[in-house]
């Protein structure tokens, strides 16, 4: 009997929303190469099997890590995340779960968050996450001679946050000096940091200590009474000798630390890119056959072959119908309501079109709406001014490798996305994640932005491959066309 009240307590927590987030309660701290967990669990305790479980970085929409009806989306991951988490959810029904992030860099550093939510129901933690990374050795090394004057350099690398560097005398005091820090690819810094001493100083120590730990490095160096006396070619010679020593040194090792870092980006583009085209194929095992329904085109969208939409610049007589829209848009006559299909859209270098799904119920009547997921479109759109754009619920700028003539459309009903493809280097542009509800219809928008944007937008016959030979790019009833670009919102 305590166990069945239990479990219904807790499904009416989970419905009325009863229940609040708790993350760690102070800043988490680690060192570069590491890994960390972060932990978050429902109070009172709250079985979160049936919710959406979101990680992530400084916002909301920056994910670190999406859990979603029982399923992990990795596709939602932000790129530097992707491959570096673990998802720990052995007591999810009893409403904890953790994140377990590999290989923690200093460009980790900064605020996370875990997120539930459950209906119209959310609540959120937020917390910090501090990196450090103790850095090299310093190294002193002399850097001229004058007049009884020495100058010494000391250097040293690989340090998160920025260190504080010292000379100091065997007594302990500090000795004045002037520093220098870089901050490299990877968010480490390199200090540098010059002393002029007189000779027979004795001992000199340069000590680099990160400010918030108590750990330290030091290097100590004995400057005696006679140490440039014998002679001063002899010691130039050296100092010489030192210098491009040292110059040789550090052209090699930034050789090599270019080298290694290109060959590892190159290296995550290759691994990229095949995965998008795996992602492609598969989603290719999806084809559909589809026809446009010119009873929901707008009068100056002539449509042809029930595939090819083309700009008019006269209004066709068309019959009224409650499905036409005042849009200078038109959808196809198939729809979906559940299942994965696949299908691919030719768009040449024309601007001004809108490609994607949408509600059948919208209405259909309303000239400016913004296209986005909360009023029943998700599309991907190429504007007046060359720009790839989106909704998700709110518009975004995208930049895609190349820019597509061709564009694969893969919708995953019931895993709530809609993928598009540029079939030209069969990468992935973009994959709006959204729970869907309803029929949807494949949707094209097109408005021509100029005379050179004129011709046809065609839907692709699945049947003859996946590459569609271009078709003429002015159409025949637009030589006195006077062109006007309605807005998309």
């Amino acid at each position: 009997m305590p166990l069945v009240l239990t479990l219904v307590l807790g499904l009416l927590r989970l419905v009325s929303g009863q229940w609040e987030v708790i993350g760690p309660d102070k800043p988490i701290q680690a060192s570069a190469g590491e890994d960390v967990i972060f932990t978050c669990f429902l109070t009172p305790e709250t079985s979160a099997a049936a919710m959406e479980v979101r990680f992530f970085r400084n916002h909301f929409s920056a994910v670190v890590h999406f859990y979603s009806n029982g399923k992990e989306l990795e596709h939602m991951q932000m790129p530097a995340f992707r491959g570096r988490t673990e998802f720990l959810k052995d007591s999810i029904v009893n409403g904890r779960v953790s994140l377990r992030l590999k290989k923690i860099t200093p460009l980790d550093a900064g605020l996370y968050g875990c997120s539930f939510s459950f209906q119209t129901y959310y609540q959120e933690a937020v917390w910090e996450l501090q990196v450090s990374a103790l850095g090299s050795t310093p190294l002193v090394s002399i850097m001229g001679y004058a007049y009884g004057e020495i100058q010494l350099c000391c250097q040293s690398s690989g340090w998160f946050p920025q260190p504080m560097v010292k000379w100091k005398r065997p007594q302990g005091h500090d000795l004045p000096s002037d520093s220098k820090v870089n901050v490299d690819k990877q968010g480490l810094f390199d200090v540098e940091t010059y002393l002029t001493i007189q000779e027979n100083s004795g001992s000199i120590s340069c000590s680099i200590q990160i400010v918030e730990q108590s750990q330290s490095v030091e290097s100590r160096v004995w400057i005696g009474e006679t140490f440039f006396q014998p002679s001063p070619w002899r010691m130039a010679s050296i100092l010489l000798g030192f210098f491009f020593f040292g110059l040789c040194v550090c052209i090699i090792g930034q050789f090599i630390f270019l080298f290694k870092c290109q060959r590892k980006l190159q290296e995550e583009l290759n691994w990229r890119r095949k995965q998008e085209q795996t992602e492609w194929r598969d989603a290719q095992k999806h084809k559909v056959e589809l026809t446009l329904d010119p009873d929901s085109a707008h009068p100056q969208l002539c449509i042809s072959n029930l595939r090819e939409v083309t700009y008019v610049d006269v209004p066709q007589e068309v019959p009224d119908s409650e499905k036409r829209f005042i849009r200078m848009c038109v959808v196809a006559s198939q729809g979906f309501s559940a299942g994965k299909h696949y299908w691919e859209v030719y768009v040449g270098k024309k601007e001004g079109w809108c490609l994607g799904v949408c509600l059948d119920e919208v209405d259909r009547k309303m000239q400016f709406v913004t296209l986005s997921p909360n009023n029943g479109y998700w599309i991907l759109g190429h504007s007046a001014q060359d720009q790839y754009f989106s909704y998700n619920p709110h518009g975004f700028y995208l930049s895609p490798r190349t820019p597509p003539t061709q564009v694969g459309i893969f919708l995953d009903y019931e895993g709530g996305t809609i993928s598009f493809f540029n079939i030209n280097d069969q990468s992935l542009i973009y994959t709006l994640t959204h729970p869907f509800k309803g029929l949807l219809r494949p949707y094209i928008q097109y408005w021509p932005c100029s005379r050179e944007n004129l011709g046809k937008i065609v839907i692709c016959p699945m049947s003859l491959g996946s590459r569609l030979k271009p078709p003429p790019e002015v159409s025949p009833h637009s030589q006195a066309l006077t062109i006007k670009s309605p807005s998309v919102e």
